[in-house]
């Protein structure tokens, strides 16, 4: 008899246990495409798409791998959201003249988002993307307001004007954007 599905979760079996709708709903949710996970599996799509159908159980390695992505992917948001909530109060407080609104910036291509946050390779640019719906998310529970703005690389370049890029940079030229609509 097989101890999977576990009778008694543990944080250990159920990172290591997951049928083929959890993989799809897990992979979906972190804005990954099957390919992607079937090449970081060292597998073929159709094995990824059998493993999605329940033809074919899910390895427990691919398992904790997207439970492992998952998770980092919440944490990130977390730490994105509470930093951004933490510059939202200040610039409420007056020790800051920026924007009310968190501009957040997401990337078109996952160049511009390997060029811009080399910490987030191999994750594709759809993965970035369900990380800034979640950031949103968290700081809409607070009643925050943000925005998601897409990166204009060139925009972003001549805006910078020499300065060195960082992510504040990068969020103040997403908020400048909404100064120059009058939002």
């Amino acid at each position: 008899m097989s101890d999977f599905p576990p009778k008694r979760a543990t944080s250990e079996n159920i990172k290591s246990y997951m049928t083929g709708a959890a993989l799809k709903t897990v992979r979906e949710s972190l804005g990954l495409t099957a390919q992607w996970v079937a090449d970081q599996a060292g597998v073929r799509l159709r094995t990824a798409q059998y493993w999605e159908a329940g033809r074919m159980s899910v390895p427990s390695d691919v398992a904790a791998m997207l439970s492992a992505l998952d998770e980092k992917i919440d944490a990130a948001a977390r730490h994105a959201a509470a930093r951004h909530a933490a510059a939202h109060i200040s610039s409420l407080c007056g020790q800051h003249g920026s924007s009310s609104k968190i501009a957040l910036v997401r990337y078109r291509t996952d160049d511009d988002l390997w060029r811009f946050r080399p910490d987030m390779e191999p994750l594709p640019a759809t993965a970035h993307a369900a990380l800034l719906s979640r950031v949103r998310r968290m700081l809409w529970s607070e009643n925050i307001p943000s925005s998601i703005e897409f990166m204009d690389t060139e925009n972003y370049m001549a805006w910078l004007d020499g300065r060195p890029d960082t992510e504040a940079e990068r969020a103040a030229w997403a908020a400048s954007l909404h100064k120059e609509d009058g939002d």
